[in-house]
């Protein structure tokens, strides 16, 4: 009888504390309202409230358009929030909230911690809604015409100047020629800033593989296509194509060389101006 009794007590017991409807959501599969979701996840997505960014507009371009934009995707003064980490793990205002309530400077001159909750909350919902219509399919986002929207001349000269492209790639682009005819403007758009390191049918690329030299106290200099590395241990693949594990110990020199790093750390600086003007460049590489 005692463990009967205490099965159903168990029993009860989560159906006290049992969890909302799928995704956490009420009735329509809206959040509860007032509700901070826990994290990112498909059944925790942030869910747009259309008046919510109408109203959200308003403090957006009272307090935000000048650094960042019209749709938030950046200027020479801010940066493209579209982008943005904050923005990306965001859910109702759980990150944008607190990323505002530390201070954060408005173009009014007043402190993000002039804003009320209410207007943070909208705030989230106008750049959730700013995000969708990006990664909606059919959008010009994703559509030729929609990308081929820089000055080619511009994309010329950021690419042998600021932009460093040339150091690699040659002046005018000479180890690219070509390329604006096998490739789509979205398919150039994706290889210049997330270029893959796989080759012909998925194979390891040798000329975009990440490679180890290593310089030991004593003996000779070894080199490879890197596999792993830590603290401890560096295992490589040599010129002959065996893998190699060395022990890691005081004295030792071990330099990576990663050929993508230039792309990857444009990223940070590249403006969406800068972006599209080098893809319109590309795309005349006949």
């Amino acid at each position: 009888m005692f463990r009967i009794a205490a099965v159903i007590a168990i029993i009860a017991l989560h159906a006290q504390q049992a969890p909302p409807p799928a995704g956490g959501r009420g009735a329509g599969g809206q959040a509860p309202a007032g509700r901070v979701l826990s994290g990112p996840g498909p059944g925790e997505k942030h869910v747009v409230d259309n008046a919510g960014a109408e109203r959200g507009r308003t403090v957006w371009a009272a307090e935000c358009i000048t650094c960042h934009g019209t749709q938030a995707r950046g200027t020479d003064r801010g940066p493209n929030l579209t982008r943005s980490l904050v923005l990306l793990r965001d859910r109702n205002a759980n990150e944008i909230g607190p990323f505002l309530k530390k201070g954060h400077t408005l173009q009014s001159g007043r402190s993000g911690t002039s804003l009320t909750d209410a207007q943070i909350q909208d705030v989230s919902h106008f750049l959730h809604q700013r995000l969708n219509e990006i990664l909606a399919k059919g959008t010009g986002f994703f559509k030729s015409e929609g990308v081929l929207t820089g000055a080619a001349t511009e994309g010329s000269t950021y690419f042998n100047g600021e932009g460093k492209c040339a150091t690699c790639h040659g002046v005018s682009a000479s180890s690219l020629a070509g390329i604006g005819a096998r490739y789509s403007p979205v398919d150039l758009q994706q290889r210049f800033l997330f270029p893959s390191r796989g080759g012909r049918g998925g194979a390891p690329n040798p000329a975009t593989a990440v490679t180890v030299t290593i310089t030991p106290t004593t003996g000779p200099v070894m080199s490879g296509a890197l596999v792993q590395m830590d603290d401890f241990d560096v295992t490589f693949r040599d010129a002959a194509g065996a893998v190699r594990s060395i022990r890691r110990t005081p004295g030792m020199t071990v330099v990576k060389t990663d050929p993508l790093r230039a792309h990857q750390l444009l990223l940070d600086s590249i403006t969406d101006k800068q972006m599209h003007d080098v893809v319109a460049y590309l795309a005349t590489l006949k």
